[in-house]
């Protein structure tokens, strides 16, 4: 190896060692926050992909006080706007990292969606969907996130891509993707709501949602009735006109 060609790699393991540092200190959750700081930073100075995937890691802790945090995180977000649709790639990976079932994703959705048109967007979340699919996970939030993040945008695939999480595993995204439905009012999910709601494996609290969906829309149970009727939790029932009326009896009580 040339004397070159030797400086530079002995540079490159200086910059992956400094990287994996400030990895670590920008997630710091104690102190005076220093650290963190320091590496927001480094990773400022850094650019490009490496840069912001390193910065995009501070969105993972929250630290006290509040309103330190609250600032920081408003920092580094300022900083990854200026970076434009050339973040995108990194919020990808970040959405997509191994441990990503742990990874708040608040933050870098707001950051994708100022930094990108909104088909870009709903194409990085679509795809971060379909990888996690609707198998089991110990904490649903990400993926809740995700769906209702989704509904927000006015794309024709925003719909066919939320319906197969009506059934999801964990019932909280079943309700999530029925909130995300009932809020975009597209015909197109009439039929798979149907089908959730008198699907004899649902849960009573998704069915009861699924109801509740159908009486918020003012859908008709068209070609569903009888099933409809007998699927109803208790207290609902379906009137002369095909619709959902009623509460369910065992709907927690507001206060």
């Amino acid at each position: 190896m040339s004397i070159s060609g030797w400086l530079e790699t002995r540079r490159e393991r200086h910059r992956e060692k400094q990287i994996l540092h400030h990895r670590k200190h920008i997630k710091t959750k104690f102190g005076q926050g220093e650290d963190r700081f320091k590496a927001i930073d480094f990773f400022c100075d850094l650019g490009g992909k490496q840069g912001a995937l390193g910065l995009l890691e501070r969105f993972m802790v929250n630290v006290e006080p509040s309103i330190r945090d609250e600032e920081e995180k408003e920092k580094v977000f300022k900083i990854l706007l200026d970076y434009g649709p050339d973040v995108v790639p990194a919020i990808e990976d970040y959405l997509n990292r191994k441990d990503a079932a742990n990874v708040p994703v608040t933050w870098p959705l707001k950051v994708l969606d100022a930094v990108c048109e909104p088909n870009e967007a709903v194409s990085v979340i679509i795809r971060t969907l379909e990888k996690m699919g609707t198998s089991y996970m110990r904490e649903p939030e990400r993926k809740q996130a995700l769906v209702r993040q989704l509904a927000e945008y006015d794309d024709e695939r925003v719909v066919q891509a939320l319906i197969p999480f009506l059934k999801d595993h964990r019932d909280e995204v079943q309700i999530e993707a029925l909130g995300a439905l009932v809020h975009m009012e597209k015909e197109e999910a009439r039929e798979p709501i149907l089908q959730l709601l008198v699907d004899e494996d649902t849960p009573i609290r998704v069915k009861a949602s699924a109801a509740e969906a159908f009486k918020s829309l003012g859908w008709t149970v068209k070609g569903y009735r009888k099933k409809v009727e007998e699927a109803l939790p208790e207290g609902l029932s379906v009137d002369r006109s095909g619709r959902i009326k009623g509460r369910w009896l065992r709907a927690p009580q507001d206060d």
